[in-house]
């Protein structure tokens, strides 16, 4: 019984011997199982810490690209905004100095036109300049303040065939300037009605001062220059002023439509002088004419003439020479002997 009994504990302890070695082993297996898991999942790690470190550079590398083509731009922007606005503040200081300019030219400008002596020179440099455009001369193609059958016209300019045009610069201005002042419509109507009546007294006046005179060579018009062209279109707009001129066959002229005159004057000049020298060439050509039909005369007079020399001549080798032949033949036929008794 005890042997048994020493047999089972002695199996049994076997049994947890055996047991014991095998959790060992299974512990070992584990462990070791474990261990290449570990280092395997580290080498996964590692490759993926890698991959996704290197995809990270990538990005930052992507984006500190994009970053600094941005900061690039944003530098580029910020100077060619800084450069702007130093350019504008030139241009608002040469604006300021414009505009400064300006207003003194506008001040002077309407003290001019303020002025009737200063106005009537200004309407005279405006034609003058104009008259040098089309390279019309002082003294050749019109005179100024010449006289003119009593009168003294600001300009008179001279046409073809002796023919002269006359005009005047002068034009009244002080109450269209009140026009323009006032904001009433009552007192713009009353300045407006004087400014009219202004410029009909004038027309007026240019009419009785005998610019025009065709029995002494004038043309049956004469021409009054307005030499400011909003103040010409404006009195251009009004009938009554329109019917006055017209019925003293007085032109109204702007700078625009002086132009477009001065533009026929010079055409009408050159015209003439090609007329002229045509006239010049066609009566030299009738001398050279007179003077071939008398050349072709007198060569066929000289043809004539040597016609009957070469006749003479043609009988002096012919008939004459055969006569003067017989003689000389005869004489050359005689033979003259010696007498031998001598």
């Amino acid at each position: 019984m005890s042997y048994l009994l020493i047999i089972s504990i002695f199996f049994l302890l076997l049994l947890v011997a055996f047991a014991l070695i095998q959790k060992m082993l299974f512990q070992n297996i584990a462990n070791k199982l474990f261990e290449e898991n570990r280092k395997k999942l580290l080498e996964e790690s590692k490759e993926e810490f890698k991959s996704l470190r290197s995809h990270t550079n990538e990005d930052l590398e992507t984006k500190k690209v994009s970053i600094e083509k941005q900061l690039s731009l944003l530098k580029d922007e910020l100077k060619s905004l800084r450069d702007n606005t130093t350019a504008l503040k030139t241009d608002l200081s040469h604006s300021k100095d414009t505009l400064g300019s300006l207003t003194q030219i506008t001040n002077d400008l309407n003290a001019v036109l303020s002025n009737n002596q200063k106005r009537g020179q200004w309407g005279e440099r405006q034609a003058e300049d104009l008259l040098q455009h089309f390279d019309l001369q002082e003294g050749t193609n019109y005179e100024k303040q010449a006289s003119e059958s009593g009168a003294r016209p600001d300009f008179t300019f001279k046409l073809p065939k002796g023919k002269r045009l006359n005009m005047d610069v002068k034009y009244p201005i002080k109450a269209y300037q009140a026009y323009l002042q006032v904001d009433s419509k009552n007192e713009q109507e009353q300045h407006l009605k004087q400014f009219i009546n202004d410029v009909k007294t004038h027309i007026k006046t240019i009419a009785k001062r005998k610019y025009i005179n065709p029995a002494e060579g004038t043309l049956d018009y004469c021409l009054m220059f307005v030499s400011n062209e909003g103040i010409f279109q404006f009195i251009n707009q009004q009938d009554e002023i329109l019917d006055l001129a017209k019925g003293l066959n007085i032109v109204l002229c702007g700078p625009t439509s002086l132009f477009a005159i001065l533009s026929l004057i010079r055409q009408s000049v050159k015209s003439f002088q090609i007329e002229e020298k045509a006239k010049s060439f066609q009566k030299e050509f009738e001398r050279f004419q007179n003077e071939w039909e008398n050349y072709k005369g007198k060569i066929n007079s000289v043809e004539e003439k040597f016609g009957k020399a070469q006749e003479a001549l043609d009988e002096a080798r012919g008939t004459r020479t055969r006569a003067l032949e017989k003689p000389l033949q005869k004489i050359l036929e005689h033979e003259f002997k010696e007498d031998p008794k001598k």
